[in-house]
């Protein structure tokens, strides 16, 4: 009897359980999509992520074991951890050189490595780049990398998972410390464990087609100094420039403009690393309450797999109050999205951010946004031009007199979105960068200029219903920012801004 009793409690225990839970999506950063089959996870409550702890190298307390040679990898241990050191001693830092067997380990820790902050002994202004894998003369496993701009550099990781890497450089640094913040500790004292050297994060394989094999990591808001510019997050192709020193979502350059990056949502892996793919960043502005710009890369892996969710819906990275307060539409305008819906069909998740209210302008809605409008007549050709290799763009808006084609608009105040006080735009753009072959399976940062092509188009939001793209509402990329005071694509060095043939275009 009383087993009886037993089985019949745990039998109602079990019944009473929760069904299992799907895993959180992890943030990263990249762009070639692949949507992954979700797997039940067998245990529904993680384990805490153990405290954080911050764990430093200085070339001061190591530099007894080090010598006048590259090759000699040394072990180092302090109460951090086993830190692996093959470097040269410069007497003022640890030098690490591009082409040498040259990097530095750090210990694994228990917890996720969040950030990374390095000082030098002189101005360094060439990339850091952080590997899952030691490597020798040339680089292997990177997973991502940071421009650095002067004597010490901080940076945010944006993979997950990784609990020890390798530092290398793409040019001659000499360090003089590292600051590594993890979720746990690592080596001795903290609690970790020691070095694994099995390469980690695993990549995941590329798809096919692939979207531009290496697509542009390095993150982390920085001032650019003009030789590699840093923008929000990352050094990615379609970015513009942008500095946010404090960190506090506005640009430093106008304090009325704030911006965000938005992530796939869906669980939408990047083909080439172990990270979720980028949906698109926005810029916008709190004085005309309408997104300066939007930046995003175009390939036909993001455009299938679900359908239009209509969610239309606030920003939760933009200040709440700057934004349209409602769906509806007015000024003869309808919701004219900035990327477009199905631009953006890998997952539903990821459908609803392009239905934030910051990728949100007024359009006309009688001759620009519709079918036939110009606006619309430019999308579609855009679509097509859309290619395996990636293309970047960048949507704007602009908001002074304009006039170009036989069209012409002034600035205007509308109702719109539940707002009285919302701008009107004069102009919509596109700035598009691409391959010119679209298959070299090249990223745009390792092209010749003979090898990229660039170009805007700019339409009066005043166009005339009907109106198709043509070489007159061209320009070159130079003369697109002389207009609208935004400097384009500064990460891909050899983007030829000033120059643009029409028929590679049209």
């Amino acid at each position: 009897m009383r087993k009886s009793l037993l089985l019949s409690l745990i039998l109602a225990l079990f019944c009473a359980c929760e069904p299992f839970a799907w895993p959180p999506v992890t943030p990263d950063d990249e762009e070639g999509v692949v949507t992954p089959t979700p797997t039940p996870n067998p245990n529904p409550d993680p384990t805490p992520e153990p405290a954080e702890v911050s764990a430093t190298l200085t070339y001061s307390e190591c530099k007894s074991i080090l010598v006048k040679s590259y090759g000699n990898p040394k072990s180092y241990n302090n109460s951090y951890g086993t830190w692996t050191i093959c470097v040269y001693d410069n007497s003022n830092g640890m030098q690490i050189n591009k082409g040498k067997v040259a990097y530095i380990g750090t210990p694994t820790f228990e917890g996720d490595i969040k950030r990374i902050t390095i000082d030098f002994a002189e101005s360094y202004s060439d990339d850091i780049l952080l590997c899952s894998d030691k490597g020798t003369t040339s680089v292997v496993g990177q997973f991502e990398s940071f421009s650095c701009n002067g004597r010490a550099q901080e940076y945010t990781l944006t993979s997950k998972g990784v609990k020890k890497f390798f530092i290398r450089s793409t040019a001659c640094a000499r360090i003089t410390k590292i600051t590594i913040v993890a979720g746990g500790g690592g080596g001795n004292s903290g609690g970790g464990t020691t070095p694994d050297p099995t390469p980690e994060p695993d990549p995941t394989p590329d798809p096919d087609p692939t979207p531009d094999p290496t697509p542009d990591p390095t993150p982390d808001p920085t001032p650019g100094d003009g030789t590699n510019p840093s923008t929000y997050a990352y050094d990615w192709a379609e970015l513009p420039v942008m500095v946010d020193t404090n960190k506090d979502g506005r640009l430093d350059s106008n304090t009325s403009l704030y911006y965000a990056h938005h992530l796939c949502a869906g669980g939408e892996k990047n083909a080439q690393r172990n990270g979720s793919a980028r949906n698109y960043t926005v810029c916008y502005s709190a004085d005309h309450h309408c997104p300066l710009w939007v930046a995003a890369p175009r390939h036909r892996s993001y455009e299938s797999g679900a359908s239009r969710t209509d969610a239309y819906g606030k920003d939760p990275k933009i200040p709440s109050d700057i934004q349209y307060s409602s769906k509806s539409t007015g000024g003869g305008c309808n919701k004219g999205h900035m990327l477009g819906s199905a631009e953006r069909l890998s997952s539903t998740a990821t459908n609803k951010q392009v239905f934030y209210y910051t990728n949100i302008a007024p359009q006309y809605s009688d001759t620009f946004n519709l079918g036939g409008g110009a606006w619309n007549n430019l999308e579609d050709h855009v679509d097509g031009l859309v290619c395996s290799d990636t293309l970047y763009v960048i949507i704007g808006c602009y908001f002074e007199y304009f006039s170009k084609n036989g069209a012409s608009a002034s600035p205007k105040t509308i109702s719109f979105g539940g707002r009285k006080d919302v701008s009107c735009p004069t102009m919509f753009y596109y700035a598009l960068l691409r391959t010119k072959k679209g298959n070299t399976g090249k990223r745009v940062q390792d092209c010749s200029a003979s090898e990229l092509q660039c170009a805007a188009f700019t339409i009066c939001h005043k166009m005339a219903k009907g109106h198709k793209p043509q070489a007159a509402d061209m320009m070159s990329i130079s003369d697109l920012e002389k207009l609208t005071g935004v400097t384009y694509f500064p990460n891909v060095k050899n983007a030829p801004k000033s120059t643009y043939n029409a028929s590679d275009w049209l």
